[in-house]
């Protein structure tokens, strides 16, 4: 049988060789120059058709999806391959608000904080759906979000240990997750949330150094946050939960940038060779006491961050997010994962709260979720049929075309030929490099 390359393929030059990489199923091969079947592999890849029983190094990349089969249309295969998928209804994600009230007033933080504590009768509909839904579905996973979602602590125990129970009684996959500050992240809190509540990975946000982190993370009146967090992230890296997954965060603005390579010292102090941990850089957004990163300047990061992360042994989260098929496609995109606010609203993204197109229903409290079908379809509409630039993208797999939804929701109405692409398609290829540096770690 004759076979060609994926047009799903990435290829990075190494010290010692090749990296491919297949954006459809995640997989990575090394080719190394000290292999005999390397210059082989050179002057065979440079043609358009190869055959299976002409070289004994293919079948690894048959096994990967790096070559397929030649008759294969690829592009309508996958996009069959997303359509089935999106329809599917076994699994179910949920964004889960117990508050939007919170211990901090960071600098740039967009939310109004309008919204108390989750109440009774919301978490008895919340529970309720769950007792109706998780006997129809094979997964289930929850992100608790806020505000800080350590200040409704009282619903997180609640609605958790229904889910975990009823998950039980279904023997399905239950998995949580949780964004939070870490101020109240206490050893005992951490304890209960990891056996009782099952939450599992966690993303905690440090801006820099103590001096930097503490004009931008601050309580309500004013004083700083750093060394109780930076106490309680301690404290995770000491346990031995094997399933313990955490990102620390760095958001980075023009005045805190010059302290990135610093901070990623700090973390690789903090967590060791913790193979649990991950650091996290992003440019701060929207409106912040601090000016915001140019373009340039946001482009500049990325390639910074991949080489200092190399220097110093830390693994990269960007990594992990982009090399994985679908993980760089917004949660808002798709259509099984809403968001459950304090009140009962459902939304689509957590960053949107002023669109009214993003409350897109209600959770009653007999435990019914109903839904305003026109909003939602803004959401979940897929730009694979609508941009044929989506169609042939090399990446596709990777966002599904889903990179933020927000900005076409906002934008619709306004004339444009072209979607949103995330920042990471320009490089892709130095992502994958770091990830191999990664290995060596």
């Amino acid at each position: 049988m004759n076979y060609k390359k994926s047009r799903y393929n990435v290829t990075v030059k190494t010290e010692v060789g090749v990296r491919l990489f297949n954006a459809r199923t995640g997989a990575v091969v090394e080719l190394s120059e000290s292999d005999p079947q390397f210059l082989a592999f050179q002057e065979a890849w440079k043609h358009e058709t190869l055959r299976l029983e002409d070289h004994e190094w293919l079948p690894p990349l048959k096994d990967g999806k790096f070559i397929i089969p030649e008759e294969l249309n690829e592009i309508p295969d996958y996009i069959a391959s997303f359509n089935k998928r999106m329809a599917s209804t076994e699994q179910l994600s949920l964004i889960v608000m117990p508050t939007e009230q919170c211990n901090f007033r960071c600098v740039y933080c967009y939310e109004k904080f309008l919204k108390p504590q989750m109440k009774g009768e919301v978490q008895t509909g919340l529970k309720t759906f769950l007792t109706k839904t998780m006997p129809r579905i094979h997964g289930l996973s929850i992100e608790w979000f806020g505000g800080e979602p350590l200040e409704g602590m009282d619903a997180i125990r609640n609605i958790s240990r229904h889910a975990v129970q009823t998950a039980k009684e279904n023997n399905i996959f239950f998995g949580a997750s949780m964004t939070t500050n870490a101020y109240l992240l206490t050893p005992e809190v951490f304890e209960e949330a990891i056996n009782d509540w099952k939450v599992a990975r966690y993303q905690i946000t440090l801006d820099g150094p103590r001096e930097y982190h503490n004009q931008r993370r601050v309580l309500q009146n004013g004083e700083g946050t750093y060394d109780r967090i930076i106490s309680n992230i301690q404290y995770m890296t000491k346990s031995d939960y094997p399933g313990l997954f955490y990102i620390i965060r760095m958001n980075v603005d023009k005045e805190n940038l010059k302290t990135v390579p610093e901070m990623a010292r700090i973390v690789k102090d903090i967590v060791r060779d913790d193979k649990r941990a991950r650091f996290y850089v992003r440019p701060t957004w929207g409106k912040s006491k601090f000016p915001l990163l140019t373009g340039f300047e946001q482009r500049s990061l990325r390639k910074q961050i991949v080489d200092i992360c190399a220097e110093v042994g830390l693994y990269l989260y960007d990594s992990d997010l982009i090399l994985q098929p679908g993980l760089g496609m917004c949660y808002a995109a798709d259509p099984r994962n809403l968001v459950i606010g304090p009140d009962g609203s459902i939304y689509k993204c957590t960053s949107a709260f002023e669109l009214p197109e993003n409350l897109v229903g209600k959770l009653t409290p007999d435990g019914k979720i109903e839904l305003i079908q026109d909003r939602l379809s803004l959401w979940v509409e897929s730009s694979i049929e609508k941009y044929p630039e989506c169609r042939r993208c090399p990446v596709l797999p990777i966002c599904n075309s889903g990179h933020c939804p927000k900005i076409e929701v906002t934008r619709r109405g306004t004339p444009h030929s072209r979607p949103v692409c995330p920042p990471y398609k320009d490089e892709i290829k130095a992502l994958v490099e770091s990830a191999l540096q990664e290995e060596k770690v």
